[in-house]
């Protein structure tokens, strides 16, 4: 029984790293064809024609093209069946766990709404029915990925949102089973929630380690795993961008800038802003209005 790796093994040519959501056709011409499957990205399985059969761990499911899959990663085995017609067809969308985390910090006031479910054990993998809206949005991914050229991550990450916010709305508590009580995604989830939301706000590392209820080197470990990089540089980084968007506006003034993005005094905030950016607030104000007014003089 043949061993594959997903996604990497089907169109390798196409596999990204970087990419958070990867959509794939797939067809099959065998009567039926055993694997072992190693999933390294989540996936959701979108069977348009045949049966696919799933063990994972001690569970098994069965669907045909009434339902379709979502799976975790992790390694199962898995079993295809051509249709009665002869046909094994399928949409492979595969997605990482931060993409999922990106979701729920996205639509969190919605997510919160069905938390109030009684929600079931963690699964690691679940079933939906399709109805009239998900067929016609399987057959919307059909249709694009019959372009000659990849989709862009843009309407990756568009078309992943459309199917997780109609099941959230229809079917939440089953889509909530799927990884929301895994103990480490929530806690990326809880310190993403509280770093992201306290960007402009005058909070220590030290209490943005509290509002997680973790210890400050737990805290300072899980972060650098989620950004790749300090809480400190991360935040001083965050906050400067944000300062940089603000002083593009010709009407705000870099002195009423520093307490919008948490700092105390002027003086603090402008020996960050050069430490990022290489020259005072009121420098990159100027060189950003000339930039704009030359600008301007091209169009007219």
């Amino acid at each position: 029984m043949q061993i594959i790796n997903l996604p990497q093994d089907l169109n390798p040519a196409q596999y990204r790293e970087e990419d958070q959501i990867l959509l794939r056709p797939f067809t099959s011409l065998c009567r039926t064809k055993k694997n072992r499957v190693i999933l390294h990205r989540n996936m959701i399985h979108l069977l348009i024609e045949g049966r696919k059969t799933v063990i994972y761990g001690g569970q098994s499911t069965t669907v045909n093209d009434d339902a379709f899959l979502f799976l975790a990663s992790g390694s199962c085995l898995t079993t295809s069946v051509l249709s009665d017609k002869g046909d094994y067809q399928a949409i492979l969308l595969y997605f990482s766990d931060n993409a999922m985390l990106d979701f729920y910090m996205k639509y969190d006031r919605l997510v919160q709404q069905h938390r109030q479910v009684r929600q079931q054990p963690a699964a690691s993998f679940i079933t939906f029915e399709k109805d009239t809206f998900l067929r016609n949005y399987i057959e919307s991914l059909r249709l694009m990925l019959q372009l000659d050229q990849p989709l862009p991550q843009e309407i990756c990450i568009l078309k992943f949102e459309e199917l997780l916010l109609y099941l959230l709305r229809t079917a939440p508590e089953t889509l909530l089973q799927f990884r929301v009580n895994q103990h480490g995604s929530m806690q990326d989830f809880e310190i993403r929630k509280a770093v992201e939301g306290n960007v402009t706000r005058t909070v220590t590392v030290e209490e943005l380690a509290f509002l997680c209820s973790m210890s400050l080197s737990t805290f300072k470990r899980r972060f650098t795993k989620i950004y790749g990089t300090s809480p400190r540089r991360w935040l001083l980084e965050q906050k400067m961008q944000v300062a940089a968007r603000l002083l593009k506006d010709r009407q705000t003034k870099p002195g009423d800038v520093y307490d919008k993005v948490g700092y105390e005094s002027h003086s603090s905030f402008s020996k960050s802003f050069r430490q990022i950016f290489g020259v005072t607030p009121s420098a990159y104000q100027e060189q950003n209005m000339n930039v704009q007014a030359q600008t301007l003089d091209v169009r007219e």
